[in-house]
């Protein structure tokens, strides 16, 4: 072996022993209670007892472990109908299900699915996720693996993403339901807004080496109107 291989240091790190599955932004969290989703990693679950008064003004959520897939191609709808989801209209343009999940349709043959913080994921992980088990002409997308998922809820979400995006996402000009696949914090994302149990939100769908960073200008952006971070349990 090569004398650069030798070392007395360990390899192992103290917080490398805990789930093999994390988010960019795992170290953000320590102390957190958490809970485990469908796919069998954990998310925060709450932060502290200000969870609700933070995610009802400006509240951030980081959601990367909570289960989410994608397919493409022209008979995606025939799979989607099948599994009783929402079929959203138009392009950049999601609609939710009764269980919660939310269908995002990016294009006219793609869509991505996450999950309802509901049932943490359980319904999507029971999608196909091979070629093999999807429809001909229909393809699985991982994009779990290449993009986090961040959510600011509240009822400042306008006035934060005004701070950090160029789209106006007023209500009034970007409804539950809208999609803005562009910058946010000068990287790229797909944003979605969404109601979850009367809490207005926005998901952030990022590329996932990027995560840290879109958190610490969340973070940023909230302090103004009293936020901070919050756990999965504002939405249930």
């Amino acid at each position: 072996m090569s004398e650069l291989y030798q070392t007395d240091i360990s390899a192992h790190v103290e917080w490398a022993d805990a789930e093999l599955a994390r988010s960019g932004c795992y170290r953000r969290s320590a102390g957190a209670r958490r809970v485990e989703t469908a796919a069998g990693a954990s998310v925060i679950a709450q932060v502290d007892s200000g969870d609700v008064q933070r995610a009802a003004k400006a509240g951030v959520l980081e959601l990367s472990m909570l289960p989410r897939t994608g397919y493409r191609g022209t008979t995606t709808t025939d799979l989607l109908a099948a599994n009783k989801l929402p079929i959203p209209a138009r392009p950049n343009t999601a609609a939710s299900s009764a269980n919660g999940e939310c269908v995002l349709r990016l294009s006219q043959k793609e869509y991505w699915l996450l999950a309802s913080p509901a049932d943490l994921g359980a319904a999507v992980m029971a999608l196909p996720t091979t070629g093999a088990e999807t429809p001909d002409h229909c393809y699985p997308l991982f994009c779990m693996d290449s993009h986090a998922w961040l959510m600011l809820t509240g009822e400042h979400l306008s006035n934060i993403m005004s701070k950090l995006s160029g789209v106006d996402m007023r209500e009034s000009v970007f409804p539950v339901g809208s999609i803005a696949q562009t910058s946010i914090a000068r990287i790229n994302a797909i944003m979605v807004r969404q109601q979850i149990n009367g809490l207005p939100v926005m998901s952030i769908l990022c590329d996932t080496a990027s995560s840290d960073y879109l958190w610490t200008a969340l973070m940023d952006a909230v302090q103004e109107f009293e936020g901070g971070a919050v756990g999965l349990d504002v939405l249930r």
